[in-house]
C-alpha cells in the first residue's frame, strides 16, 4: 500500500497562510504608517510649518534689504501671506515689537506623535506644536530654520 500525498490539501494550506500573511502585513502597514487619512494630514502639517518658515524668511530678507530703517508691517499684504493647504485660509500673523512678530497656524495632528523629520535635527525642536492653532515666536533679525 502506498500512501498518495494529498496535492489539493497542501495547497489550500498553503494558500489559506499566504492570505493570513498579506493581511499581517497589511495591517502592519497601517499600524506602522497609520491610515492614508493620517498621512494627508501630516503631509499638510509639515506643509503648514514650511508656509509659516516661509513667511518668517520673507520678512528676515525684507530686514536684510533694508537694514536699521526696516520696521515690521502691522499687517502683511496678502500675496505675502500663504494659505493654508486644506481651508485655503490665510495663516495668522501679529507684530509683536519692533523686531519680534508671530505666525500661527492650524494643526491636524500633535507633532510628538510623529518625528518632524527623517534626522536628528536639534532646530526640529522650535516646530513642534499640538493639534490646533499654533504661533511660533520670530526676531527678524534672526534667520527662521527651515527643518526640511
Amino acid at each position: 500500500m502506498t500512501k498518495t500525498f494529498d496535492h489539493r490539501a497542501f495547497d489550500r494550506a498553503f494558500a489559506g497562510a499566504a492570505t493570513v500573511a498579506v493581511g499581517l502585513a497589511i495591517a502592519a502597514g497601517f499600524w506602522v504608517l497609520g491610515t492614508p487619512g493620517r498621512q494627508r494630514e501630516i503631509a499638510a502639517d509639515r506643509q503648514r510649518l514650511q508656509d509659516v518658515a516661509t513667511i518668517a524668511q520673507l520678512l528676515h530678507d525684507q530686514y536684510l534689504n533694508a537694514g536699521d530703517g526696516f520696521e515690521l508691517p502691522a499687517t502683511l499684504e496678502a500675496s505675502e501671506l500663504r494659505n493654508d493647504p486644506l481651508t485655503n485660509q490665510p495663516y495668522e500673523y501679529a507684530r509683536l515689537g519692533d523686531r519680534t512678530f508671530e505666525l500661527c497656524a492650524t494643526f491636524d495632528t500633535d507633532s510628538s506623535s510623529h518625528r518632524l523629520t527623517r534626522n536628528n535635527n536639534p532646530e526640529a525642536e522650535r516646530w513642534q506644536h499640538p493639534e490646533g492653532r499654533q504661533c511660533f515666536e520670530f526676531d527678524v533679525a534672526v534667520y527662521p530654520t527651515v527643518m526640511y
